[in-house]
């Protein structure tokens, strides 16, 4: 009996999301990976770790968001959230038609959040293990009066390249999961 249970439990799962989430994660490390590898200067292990330890907790603390926020959202935007987590497609009502800038936005918004996140996040992990990691930024020419000369980050205060890293990393990864997510959807419509 506990078995037939979990079977008709288990029938409500979002499996295709869950799935596809998974996909979308592991395309994450992969290029935030060799980001942070090549921009940190760091070997592939470390770089796979702070990669997987950063996009699993901010999946993690994504999915808790989200499902703390779902209930207090109105019954319209509710429908279509649980249609497009369960189905993959939008439901047809009366705020279908303003769903386009509803997801520019959002999508924006969890962006920067993530990238804050992942930046602190990778702070916190270097304070934690004990290994901070190496601000490198290549020096970089600058015109002078007779010439080029090299100039370091020593010599202007900017960005700490790790935010840099985190955040071009971010950037690349969003890109190409936005990438997946057109070649999916665009291939279902067609």
């Amino acid at each position: 009996m506990p078995f037939e249970l979990l079977v008709d439990e288990a029938a409500v799962l979002p499996l295709r999301a869950i799935i596809f989430q998974s996909l979308l994660l592991l395309v994450a490390i992969a290029i935030e990976a060799g980001v942070l590898r090549r921009r940190l200067k760091l070997g592939f292990q470390p770089s796979i770790r702070y990669a997987a330890s950063l996009n699993l907790f901010t999946t993690v603390l994504g999915w808790f968001v989200f499902l703390g926020l779902e209930p207090a959202a109105p019954p319209p935007l509710r429908t279509q959230i649980i249609s497009y987590v369960l189905f993959g497609q939008f439901y047809e009502n009366n705020l279908a038609g303003s769903l386009g800038a509803l997801v520019i936005a959002t999508g924006l918004a969890i962006f920067f959040l993530t990238f804050w996140i992942k930046a602190k996040g990778l702070e916190w992990l270097t304070l934690a293990i004990g290994t901070p990691i190496v601000d490198y930024t290549p020096p970089t020419l600058t015109r002078r009066r007779y010439g080029y000369t090299r100039r370091t980050p020593r010599d202007s205060p900017n960005t700490p390249a790790h935010t840099l890293a985190v955040l071009h990393a971010n950037a690349w990864s969003f890109s190409a999961i936005l990438l997946l997510l057109l070649l999916r959807y665009g291939l279902e419509a067609a």
